[in-house]
Order: C-alpha cells, then sequence, then structure tokens
C-alpha cells in the first residue's frame, strides 16, 4: 500500500486510565494514571492534542516519582472543548 491510498482519519487518543483510580494524597495524581482530578474531570472535553499533552504530562510525572526527585508537570486544568466542531 502506497502513501497516497493510506486512510487521513486521525487515531482517537487513548486514556491513560488503567483502572486504579485513586488519588495520591501527597501529590493529588491519580495512582494508576498519574492525572489530576481535573485533568480525569476533563478528559472527554480535551482536544486530542490536549489529551496527548496530558499523556506527556503524566510519563514526565510518572519519571519524577520514579526518580524521587524534580518537579511534576502542573495539571492541565480545565480548558474551553475544542471537540468536533468547538461542541461536546
Amino acid at each position: 500500500m502506497n502513501s497516497a491510498s493510506r486512510s487521513t482519519t486521525p487515531m482517537p487518543v487513548r486514556s491513560p486510565c488503567v483502572k486504579v483510580c485513586e488519588m495520591d494524597e501527597a501529590t493529588r495524581l491519580c495512582r494508576g494514571c498519574y492525572r489530576t482530578q481535573e485533568e480525569r474531570d476533563w478528559w472527554v472535553a480535551y482536544s486530542d492534542q490536549q489529551q496527548r499533552d496530558v499523556l506527556l504530562r503524566c510519563e514526565q510525572r510518572r519519571e519524577v516519582l520514579v526518580a524521587g526527585e524534580g518537579v511534576l508537570a502542573p495539571s492541565m486544568g480545565i480548558v474551553e472543548p475544542r471537540r468536533k466542531g468547538g461542541r461536546l
């Protein structure tokens, strides 16, 4: 199959949830996926790019916590939804 015949449909971003939905009181992050409560609550409202940004933040947070040093990435927080025509 050549590149001209490949689909250009974007792949949906998978949730980082691993079904360990418990917030750590010290870090205020989910112990399973490393998202903040706001990021968990707003996941479906985030655009694909915002979701990818959250995934990068989660990976950075995991690395900091495993290493035991560093600064945790800040929360994406509440953002304006940008899904399909600006609607949820």
